[in-house]
C-alpha cells in the first residue's frame, strides 16, 4: 500500500457510462521522498514535461519526455496507457500540476506530481542524468492499404506501435528485433505512432508500446504496455 502521500485532490469519484461501475480516480501531489519511494516501487511511467534542452541538462532514470510547450502535447499524453501509474514532474511544479489536471480530464486513474519539481529531486540530493542533445530522426508513414497488404499476405505478423519519446517503448525494441532474428517466418512491422496517426485510429490504439498479433489478416492477441518476451513468442505460437 502507498503510504504518507500528501492528497491534493483523493479518490475522485467518476462514473463512465461506458464500463458501468463506479472507478476511483486518485491524482495526488507527493514531496521528492515520497516521489523517489514511487518510482522505485510501483510498475508505471515517469513523465518529464519539460523542454528537450531542460531534459538534456538532467532528468530522472527513465523519464518519458512530452514537452508541456509542444502543439502535439495532448495527442501524445493520450498515447500514454491511462490504466497505468504515471508520475509527472517539471522543473518547479506549474507545468506538472497543469498537466495533472489535463491527465485527469483525459481519464488517468492515478497521477502523482512532484512538489517542487525536478529542483526539488535535485535540492534532495537524488540522482539524476545527463544526456546529449536528442535527435528524433523521420521515421516512415505507412498507408493504411499498405498496411492491410502486409497484414494479408503474411501468416503470422507482430506489429510494434510506439514512439521515439517513449521509453518503454525503446526498452521493448531490442526484444522485438531479438523476436524478429529468431523467428523467420513472422513478419515484423515497427509502426510510429507519431507519423502513422490514420492507422493509430483505425486500430484505435490507445497507448503505447502497443503489440499487436495478426494470423492470417485477423488480430489474434494486443497488449498494451511493456511484456515479457517469452509470453509474447507464446502468443505468437498459439
Amino acid at each position: 500500500m502507498i503510504k504518507k502521500i500528501i492528497y491534493s485532490l483523493v479518490s475522485f469519484v467518476f462514473v463512465s457510462c461506458s464500463l458501468g461501475p463506479v472507478e476511483a480516480q486518485v491524482v495526488n501531489n507527493v514531496d521528492a521522498k515520497e516521489f523517489s519511494k514511487l518510482i522505485n516501487s510501483d510498475e508505471g511511467i515517469i513523465l518529464d514535461v519539460r523542454t528537450i534542452d531542460e531534459v538534456n541538462k538532467g532528468h530522472i532514470q527513465d523519464a518519458t519526455n512530452i514537452d508541456f510547450y509542444a502543439s502535439d502535447f495532448t495527442s501524445k499524453l493520450n498515447l500514454l496507457p491511462k490504466d497505468m501509474p504515471v508520475y509527472v514532474y517539471c522543473a518547479s511544479g506549474g507545468r506538472s500540476s497543469k498537466t495533472v489536471a489535463k491527465m485527469k480530464e483525459l481519464g488517468f486513474y492515478k497521477v502523482f506530481n512532484l512538489i517542487g519539481g525536478f529542483g526539488a529531486w535535485k535540492l534532495a540530493d537524488f540522482k539524476f542524468v545527463k544526456t546529449k542533445d536528442k535527435v528524433f530522426k523521420k521515421q516512415e508513414s505507412i498507408s493504411v492499404i499498405e498496411f492491410s497488404d502486409i497484414i494479408e499476405s503474411n501468416n503470422v505478423v507482430l506489429v510494434d506501435f510506439s514512439t521515439q519519446w517513449c521509453v518503454p517503448c525503446k526498452k521493448m525494441k531490442p526484444v522485438i528485433e531479438e523476436i524478429k532474428k529468431e523467428n523467420k517466418d513472422v513478419k515484423i512491422v515497427f509502426i510510429d505512432a507519431d507519423t502513422n496517426k490514420e492507422l493509430v485510429r483505425k486500430y484505435k490504439v490507445r497507448g503505447v508500446p502497443v503489440f499487436i498479433i495478426f494470423k492470417d489478416g485477423i488480430e489474434k492477441f494486443r497488449h498494451v504496455g511493456t511484456i515479457d518476451k517469452k509470453e509474447l513468442l507464446n502468443k505468437i505460437k498459439l
